[in-house]
């Protein structure tokens, strides 16, 4: 009789250890990637081609082999990862992916959730990357160029330097936002202008628009990410101007020059000019020069 206690006792010591021991995994594994941003918030227009790239790190707490990272379906028609397999991960080492978005042909306005597995081998891992991709109703490009995720040139938005871009409307046009393609570290601010003059002369009386926006995080250089710029006015026939300056004094974060002019019925797209080396505290204001690149204006949109 005493050894069947004894024995009872062991086995429900036993099998307490290992309720103890199972929920202590459990607690460390929720531990085990960190990812960064956790999570990423993407909009894309619902036109032929709108797409996005964002880039996002993870970090796991232990050497892992044989990563592979896994969009929900919910999501899988709309990202891609780059790279989306990994053979060996240190412990405490940040690994950078990018995700590269794209608008599925006949997707319907809303919005679009879902996250990013991380397997190690058939084990999948505990916290993931959440995504929530906003399909945008209504947006129609009525001028300007394609918004290249990477571009063969950008050229910097810093204290020393400020770009403008041109543009001119031979039809009225209802404006519901300005779409840039930047790169940067989404740490930055720089300041947007629309106005109908440029260089010496201009004045606050032509600035139809001034606003501020953050450089994407893209990891600066040539990889583009688009910043949308909304607004709520009409433009009549004339000639435009978008000019960008900004305070900071990294020259890996600019605008993304364009591949290609699309095609519009209301209106052309101008040169790409920059006012360097001159400054003014009023950068419209500025002495600007044509930037002789060869491939094309500034990354922009016009969207009706």
């Amino acid at each position: 009789m005493e050894i069947l206690m004894i024995k009872r006792c062991l086995v429900a010591i036993t099998f307490f250890l290992t309720i103890v021991m199972s929920n202590s995994s459990a607690v460390i594994a929720t531990e085990k990637i960190e990812w960064t941003p956790n999570e990423i918030e993407v909009a894309l227009g619902n036109e032929q081609g709108s797409s996005d790239t964002v880039l996002a790190s993870f970090t796991s707490d232990r050497a892992l082999n044989h990563i592979t990272l896994e969009v929900v379906p919910a999501l899988s028609a709309f990202v891609t990862m780059d790279p989306a397999a990994i053979q060996n991960v240190q412990a405490g080492v940040p690994h950078v992916v990018a995700l590269h978005f794209s608008l599925p042909p006949g997707t319907e306005p809303g919005d679009y959730e879902g996250v990013v597995h991380v397997r190690s081998g058939s084990q999948t891992l505990p916290r993931t990357l959440k995504i929530k991709v906003t399909v945008e109703a209504g947006s129609n490009v009525v001028l300007g160029t394609d918004l290249p995720t990477n571009s063969f040139a950008e050229l910097a938005v810093i204290s020393s330097q400020s770009l403008a871009q041109g543009f001119s409307l031979t039809s009225p046009v209802n404006v519901s936002a300005i779409k840039l393609q930047m790169s940067g570290f989404g740490v930055d601010q720089f300041t947007v202008w629309l106005t109908n003059s440029l260089g010496p002369g201009t004045t606050q009386a032509n600035v139809l628009l001034q606003t501020s926006a953050t450089f994407p995080d893209t990891g600066g250089g040539l990889n583009g990410s688009t910043v949308s710029i909304p607004v709520n006015f009409s433009l009549p026939p004339g000639n435009y101007f978008i000019v960008l300056s900004s305070d900071q004094p990294a020259v890996s974060q600019g605008w993304l020059v364009s591949t290609m002019t699309l095609p519009s019925t209301v209106g052309t797209v101008g040169v790409f000019q920059s006012n360097f080396p001159t400054f003014t505290s009023f950068p419209p204001a500025s002495e600007f020069f044509p930037i002789g690149l060869g491939g094309g204006p500034a990354a922009f949109q016009i969207i009706e």
